[in-house]
């Protein structure tokens, strides 16, 4: 057995026998929904405010979990579907149900998407393909910007800054979908926002964050924003469009995931400049689950080392962000000590993710 197959095995027992059937006892609530964090002790937190595309990056987790055979979760993934639907696409709900903030946001929608084509790849049923694609031309009808891409939400008020986060997230949702059902027009936003990106998101080696209306840098520190962690995440989603576009993105991957890398050890910064001086050295656990997604992506374009990168630092998520008991902590200092208050429920989409990715990777052909 090689370092990556080793790796991702105990990686997938870990998520199999302790994450998956913790957090279905502790965070989903009796209605469907799911708490915004648990406690560092391990105990929900039944009076924060909830992001509500909380419940759909959970219905990726447990309908993912569900088809590759780790966890039955598909009534679990159902369940919080239905909450989700029920209450609305909106932004922010209280502890006790009540929507405190009805604002329908584009990174939110493209949550939306994923979580509609997570059950429809897991069930098969039509009326879940019919809601992403409800969710897609919403988005196309009500959201468009003149100057390209989709506006940040629905509030008309709302201009700069612009992101490349949501248009990030709709790039996978769309990938996501088209992944299923090989359908030319779920790929169509995958194309346009592609075409941002060779535009205005690639910037000589770095992923710029925040724009002015009309995709121009925003003026003075805030748009020299460097997210390690996206560019990483920009890496695996370019391989997830070579795949279903056939076309050439390698020279992008390598030059983003080598000039990330550059000088840094395994573990990544939350935030830093576009010449590489660090402005939080906190380390975001979904940061690193990004790493290893790049690492495994540029493995299946054949770079040399990639794939015992992707074993090794899987490996050291272990002592350092993991639990045993199937918890995580979710920032680190530079000194590796935990620093983050709670145990955010959202971060289980992405370890779930490169989970899953290693799992796949780790048996393909070497």
């Amino acid at each position: 057995m090689d370092n990556l197959r080793r790796s991702a095995a105990h990686l997938r027992k870990w998520c199999i026998e302790k994450a998956l059937p913790l957090w279905a006892a502790r965070a989903q609530k009796s209605d469907g929904s799911w708490v915004e964090h648990l406690l560092l002790d391990g105990r929900p937190d039944l009076a924060a405010e909830r992001r509500w595309r909380v419940l759909a990056r959970q219905v990726y987790v447990y309908a993912k979990a569900s088809e590759l055979g780790w966890f039955d979760g598909r009534d679990i993934a159902v369940s919080t579907y239905q909450k989700m639907v029920e209450t609305g696409y909106v932004h922010r709900v209280s502890a006790g149900g009540d929507i405190t903030n009805d604002m329908r946001d584009l990174y939110d929608h493209a949550f939306y998407v994923l979580a509609a084509s997570s059950l429809y790849g897991l069930t098969r049923e039509q009326q879940y393909l019919y809601e992403a694609e409800t969710l897609l031309k919403w988005i196309d009808t009500t959201l468009p910007h003149s100057a390209g891409g989709w506006r940040e939400s629905d509030q008309v008020g709302r201009t700069a800054p612009r992101r490349q986060n949501p248009h990030m997230h709709l790039l996978e949702a769309s990938l996501f979908l088209h992944s299923i059902t090989g359908v030319e027009k779920h790929l169509e936003y995958a194309k346009k926002i592609f075409g941002l990106f060779e535009s205005y998101f690639f910037d000589d080696g770095t992923i710029s964050e925040f724009f002015e209306a009309d995709w121009a840098l925003q003026s003075g520190s805030h748009g020299q924003t460097v997210e390690p962690g996206h560019a990483m995440e920009w890496v695996w989603l370019l391989g997830q469009y070579h795949k279903a576009t056939g076309e050439d993105v390698s020279a992008y991957q390598s030059v983003l995931y080598n000039n990330t890398l550059r000088g840094r050890s395994w573990f990544l910064n939350d935030e830093e400049n576009k010449v590489r001086d660090i402005r939080r050295e906190s380390k975001r656990l979904w940061v690193q689950t990004e790493v290893i997604k790049a690492h495994l992506a540029m493995a299946e374009i054949g770079c040399p080392g990639a794939r015992d990168m992707a074993a090794a630092t899987i490996d050291a998520l272990f002592p350092v962000y993991l639990t045993e008991t199937g918890l995580w902590n979710d920032q680190i200092n530079a000194c590796d000590v935990n620093i983050a208050e709670t145990i955010p429920v959202s971060t289980f989409y992405h370890i779930l993710c490169m989970a899953a990715e290693s799992e796949r990777i780790a048996h393909d052909d070497q």
